[in-house]
């Protein structure tokens, strides 16, 4: 069935979905979340109803899908959740843990080792973006460029606004992480080397967190709590209010505040946690666990 019509549909200056229109009529609507994540677009008739399929009836049940580059992109986020979470409960419960592993060092290596992980994913999120654009579709008819882009400037892309600036918010984690490793700095310098690029970076986050959730809202919100991936959104942007809150408290004053430190390792766990949940979500996400179409998502023309 040939394609007679094309349109992109836009929210504020994002573009978050294409309609194409067949020649019998019925709709295919591409979802930019979904179509950058290889998932196949929702076929609507012109009454309304949907002859979406599920990819597999038990989605919750697939976990290998190593050719597929967002499956790695959720492997990496969670051993980098897992890191994250495994130095923060350290820190502030280091009893239940092996002696050897608790020592200051072992922990700061640790979170570089996770901050590692999240640059790698946050970086193929990022090429996912580039080379998923649904804004494309609109231009090519359902054909992809056929050359892999490694760089690219996509403004109107919600999607990958939010991979840059999470991009750029791991690196500063890199950074500060990094820093967490020297030894014999001075408060003025901890605040400098260390606070400041973690305080940059969970700005970042909490700002990737957001643009994310517009391009699955097509709006500036959303409440569908039968689609993973309005659950995985959510997740990571209460994990970046955490880690947010976790910078905040990671503050050195000339006079260390009792318990501050504390709370930061706590909010770091708790942001950590919501991030690694969130990343196991992302690969039901990869099997179709969304056969249903979000109510925002089907134009009302189409009877949605």
């Amino acid at each position: 069935m040939s394609t007679v019509d094309s349109s992109k549909e836009a929210h504020g200056p994002f573009v978050t979905r294409v309609v194409q229109t067949l020649t019998n009529g019925h709709l295919l609507v591409f979802l930019s979340r979904r179509h950058r994540k290889g998932l196949p677009p929702f076929h609507v008739t012109q009454d309304g109803r949907h002859l979406h399929r599920r990819i597999l009836h038990s989605p919750w049940l697939s976990l290998w899908a190593p050719k597929r580059l967002a499956w790695w992109i959720a492997l990496l986020f969670l051993i980098g959740s897992a890191c994250f979470a495994y130095g923060s409960f350290g820190a502030n419960w280091p009893r239940y843990l092996p002696p050897g592993m608790v020592d200051s060092a072992v922990i700061n290596l640790v979170f570089f080792v996770g901050s590692i992980f999240f640059t790698s994913a946050a970086w193929l999120q990022l090429l996912e973006s580039i080379n998923g654009d649904v804004a494309d579709l609109a231009v090519a008819r359902a054909r992809l460029p056929t050359n892999w882009r490694w760089l690219g400037w996509k403004p109107h892309n919600a999607g990958y606004l939010a991979s840059l600036i999470q991009f750029a918010g791991t690196l500063l984690f890199n950074v500060n992480t990094g820093d967490a490793m020297l030894k014999g700095l001075g408060w003025m310098q901890e605040d400098l080397l260390i606070w400041t690029p973690d305080m940059i970076g969970s700005v970042c986050f909490l700002a990737a967190s957001y643009l994310a959730l517009v391009e699955i809202s097509h709006g500036w919100w959303s409440f569908e709590l039968r689609q993973v991936a309005w659950w995985v959104v959510i997740l990571n942007l209460l994990g970046s209010v955490a880690f947010q809150v976790s910078a905040l408290y990671a503050f050195s004053p000339p006079s260390p505040e009792s318990g501050w430190a504390w709370s930061a390792n706590f909010w770091t766990l708790v942001g950590a946690v919501c991030f690694f949940v969130a990343s196991y979500l992302m690969i039901p996400e990869l099997f179709d666990a969304d056969a249903t179409a979000p109510r925002k998502a089907v134009p009302a023309a189409a009877g949605g």
